[in-house]
């Protein structure tokens, strides 16, 4: 009976002095843990946002339907000038590409200041690039709709539409531009005329 006695005394001591034992504790986390788990949170719907806009425009390349619109044009040096996104542009459908390059304020063969070529896709590769930390790329060659060399395409496009492209010419001459790849619903261009 001593016995029984000693551990129900022993129960009650351990019942008060551990009054949550058997219950779910509640943790308040400090303004540097709460901070933590925030920016965790943000970076998870970020990593989530960016696998959709890259699922959407790997589409956009593998169906061979953009308009990719120029902001930037690199000089050889690596310095860059503005330029308008409606005059500078690359449209692709299907096989055939439009590259249009433009100034303002400048008389160009195809009535808005520069040129504008038609051509089609020859050899157009596509790499979707192995996870998100790498860049899609494209490869192409252009057979011009009329006479001329053979130029190569290439496209870099980052997660969030940001795009890079090169245009490499017969002579060994590039053409470098940066800007946006957009749908063609989503573009706003203005083509002048095309080389005859």
């Amino acid at each position: 009976m001593k016995k029984i006695i000693y551990f129900l005394g022993l129960f009650l001591v351990l019942a008060v002095a551990l009054p949550n034992t058997g219950m779910a504790q509640v943790k308040h986390l400090t303004r540097k843990e709460q901070r933590k788990l925030e920016k965790q949170k943000r970076k998870e719907e970020r990593q989530k946002k960016d696998a959709v806009s890259r699922k959407f425009y790997a589409h956009l390349i593998q169906s061979k339907n953009f308009v990719f619109q120029a902001t930037r044009l690199y000089g050889p040096d690596g310095s860059f000038f503005s330029v308008s996104p409606t005059l500078n542009f690359v449209a692709i459908k299907n096989n055939e590409i439009v590259l249009q390059f433009a100034f303002q304020g400048v008389i160009g063969w195809n009535g808005v200041g520069g040129i504008t070529a038609e051509g089609f896709l020859k050899g157009f590769k596509f790499n979707p690039g192995k996870n998100s930390h790498q860049a899609m790329t494209v490869s192409s060659r252009i057979q011009p709709k009329g006479p001329g060399g053979s130029p190569y395409f290439t496209m870099t496009v980052g997660d969030d539409g940001s795009t890079e492209i090169s245009v490499t010419l017969e002579n060994g001459q590039m053409i470098r531009m940066g800007g946006q790849l957009y749908s063609p619903s989503q573009a706003s261009v203005y083509k002048g005329q095309t080389l005859p």
